[in-house]
C-alpha cells in the first residue's frame, strides 16, 4: 500500500545536541530530529445527506428511502472490493412556528446520511454526479485520509531515529568520545488535518440540478492535495 503514497517534500530539523553530566556524574548527550513529509492520501470518504420535508411523515420517509436506496444501488456498481458504503445518519425533526405564543406544528424534516469510501480517487466526481442524478442535493463533505497511517508513521519515525543517531555519533566523535548504550529514545508521529470538506450551497446545488436535468454534468474534478506527516524523536545516549 505504501507504494501508492507520493512523497513530495521533506523537511529535516537542525536541532543542536546537548552534552551534560547527570546527577550520577554520567556523561550524556541528547538531541532531537524532526522529519516533515507531504504525503498523498490514498482514500476518500464522501458524505451525502438527503433531506426532505412535508406534513405527511410516511410520504417523506418513502421519498427519502427511494432516493437513498436508488443512489446506493447505482454507486455500488462502481465500487471495487476494497470500497464501501455505510449509513451515517437518520433523523426526523418536527418544525414548529409560534403564533400568539402558541406553538403550531408546521412540518416534518427527514434526513438520511450515507458515506462512500473510495480507494480510486479518480471516481470522486463520477460518484458525486451519479448521486446528484438520483436526487441527492447535499454533499456534506469529502474527507481525504491515509488509511494505513501507522505504516507511514513507523517508516518516518525509523528515519528520524536514524537521523538522530547519525547526528549524535558525529558530534560525540567531534567531542573526542564515543557513544555508549541509549538512555532513552522517544519517537512521535502526527498527521495534519486530513480533511478537505467543500460545502455545496443552495446556489451550487441548484446549478447542478439544472445541469443534470438538461443532460449535462459540470462537476469539476476535486484535487485531494497532500497530508503533512510529522515524525520526531528525542534521543538520549550515555557517553563512554
Amino acid at each position: 500500500m505504501f507504494k501508492k503514497i507520493a512523497i513530495a517534500l521533506v523537511f529535516c530539523s537542525l536541532l543542536v545536541p546537548f552534552v551534560a553530566a547527570n546527577e550520577s556524574n554520567e556523561s550524556i548527550i541528547t538531541t532531537d530530529a524532526v522529519i516533515n513529509r507531504e504525503v498523498a492520501p490514498d482514500t476518500a470518504k464522501i458524505r451525502f445527506m438527503v433531506d426532505n420535508s412535508g406534513i405527511n411523515l410516511a410520504t417523506i420517509k418513502e421519498k427519502n428511502d427511494k432516493i437513498v436506496n436508488d443512489t446506493i444501488a447505482a454507486i455500488k456498481t462502481m465500487l471495487n472490493q476494497d470500497e464501501s458504503i455505510k449509513t451515517i445518519a437518520f433523523n426526523v425533526r418536527n418544525i414548529y412556528s409560534y403564533k400568539d405564543k402558541v406553538r403550531v406544528f408546521q412540518k416534518y424534516v427527514v434526513s438520511n446520511g450515507f458515506e462512500v469510501k473510495l480507494k480510486d480517487l479518480d471516481k470522486i466526481s463520477k460518484v458525486i454526479n451519479l448521486a446528484m442524478e438520483h436526487g441527492v442535493k447535499n454533499v456534506s463533505g469529502i474527507n481525504f485520509i491515509i488509511e494505513d497511517s501507522e505504516y507511514v508513521c513507523n517508516q518516518m519515525m525509523a528515519d528520524a531515529i536514524k537521523m538522530g543517531k547519525k547526528r549524535i555519533q558525529h558530534l560525540s566523535m567531534a567531542a573526542g568520545t564515543s557513544l555508549d548504550k541509549p538512555k532513552s529514545i522517544n519517537p512521535y508521529c502526527s498527521l495534519s488535518s486530513s480533511n478537505t470538506q467543500p460545502r455545496f450551497n443552495k446556489t451550487y446545488s441548484n446549478s447542478m440540478e439544472d445541469s443534470v436535468a438538461s443532460g449535462t454534468q459540470n462537476f469539476e474534478t476535486i484535487e485531494p492535495g497532500t497530508i503533512n506527516v510529522r515524525a520526531s524523536v528525542n534521543m538520549v545516549y550515555y557517553l563512554k
